[in-house]
């Protein structure tokens, strides 16, 4: 292996093939499914393509000196091909210049945003923090909730072997199952059973009992804006978007805890499974128990605690606004029932997540120190002007 190429990393593969829908850019094949090896075979034959060549020599296609390391391993740099259409895309640069494939990649984004031949009806199914497959519920039954699931859209059928198989070693929060689609989630009772239905998989599980929830009537406090009190639907908001915006990673008094919405803008606000993703993002914030706060015991509480239900996620434009995404929610509140509203998020960009959650792991760094020392001192904040992502990388 050449360690003069500039690759994708796993994250920017991820989302050249989620913006594309997991279909070829140019003959619009899909490019992921089951594989009739073995039971647990997992085929995809969709690859992340360089644009301009990852490095020189012969036969580089379009190599461009100009490039940093870093614009040319950058998803700008990228397109989610087939493998026929690599090989011919990497065996003619005269068809297929650089700023032709970047005109295919920008037709093909807006043909899956658009959802053209992209099943409507299926929705996302997360299992676990490593699984998102694409499917649908086909049945209730005594034994559980009956998935189909059609395709991966994270992980494989390989990791879902995995996830069974290692169920009872896992943290008992990263156990769990979440249905856009029902706009529903939960704690597993047990590891899932599934089989193979011809070319999809089907899975059978059963939830623990719901979360328990606090009633949003009387909620009141300060405005993060003007200082003064505010209660009802002004503070709702502002308590929805507190927990919404807040990256994972970023908070020093719980690592483990935190919303996935600012990287999942990062890297597939353009796919056309954005908007389930963005839900189903809300539903695990709205059903999931929080990890334990540091030296707290766990808690029984999901971070969104006054959401019972997330009924439905609007994304009406995936344009920032000032650094700020605007969507439309649906949710059924403890002690109140069905309410709409606007939340605007503040989307964190990839550099300023870093420096955040450098900063975090700065701090709580610095306070093990001073436990370990048994000094008790006041919480440290790193000096002014220092540079965080260098001096203490995420």
């Amino acid at each position: 292996m050449n360690s003069n190429r500039d690759d994708f990393s796993e994250p920017i593969k991820r989302a050249l093939a989620g913006r594309a829908g997991h279909r070829c850019s140019i003959c619009k094949t899909p490019t992921i499914g089951p594989s009739d090896e073995s039971p647990a075979s997992f085929m995809n034959v969709g690859i992340a393509s360089h644009i301009t060549a990852a490095a020189p020599g012969q036969g580089a296609r379009r190599y461009d000196s100009s490039l940093t390391s870093e614009q040319r391993s950058g998803i700008d740099n990228g397109i989610w091909l087939c493998r026929g259409c690599d090989g011919i895309v990497d065996r003619d640069a005269v068809r297929f210049p650089p700023e032709t494939l970047k005109r295919i990649r920008r037709d093909h984004t807006e043909f899956a945003r658009l959802g053209a031949r992209v099943e409507a009806e299926v929705g996302l199914i997360a299992i676990g923090p490593s699984i998102i497959a694409g499917g649908q519920v086909s049945r209730f039954k005594a034994s559980g909730i009956v998935l189909h699931l059609a395709f991966f859209l994270k992980g494989s059928a390989e990791d879902l072997f995995a996830f069974v198989r290692r169920f009872d070693t896992q943290s008992p929060l990263s156990r769990y199952v979440v249905l856009s689609e029902l706009g529903l989630g939960g704690l597993l009772t047990e590891a899932p059973e599934f089989s193979r239905e011809g070319a999809s998989w089907s899975m059978t599980f059963q939830w623990q009992p719901d979360a328990p929830r606090r009633a949003v009537s009387k909620l009141a406090g300060i405005s993060s804006r003007t200082g003064r009190m505010i209660s009802g639907e002004e503070y709702w908001k502002q308590t929805f978007e507190a927990v919404l915006q807040q990256p994972l990673g970023t908070r020093f008094d719980n690592m483990e805890s935190g919303s996935h919405l600012s990287e999942l803008y990062e890297t597939l606000s353009g796919s056309t499974w954005f908007e389930h993703l963005v839900k189903c993002e809300l539903v695990r914030l709205a059903s999931i128990p929080a990890p334990a706060r540091r030296g707290g015991q766990a808690s029984e509480y999901p971070p969104l605690l006054y959401v019972r239900h997330v009924l439905s996620v609007r994304v009406p434009d995936v344009a920032l606004a000032d650094e700020r995404l605007r969507m439309e929610v649906e949710f059924d509140l403890e002690g109140h029932g069905r309410w709409t509203g606007d939340l605007t998020l503040h989307i964190y960009k990839r550099d300023a997540l870093r420096k955040e959650r450098a900063k975090a792991a700065w701090i709580t760094e610095s306070i093990r120190r001073m436990e370990k020392e048994g000094r008790a001192l006041p919480t440290p904040t790193p000096p002014d002007g220092w540079d965080v992502v260098d001096g203490y990388p995420d």
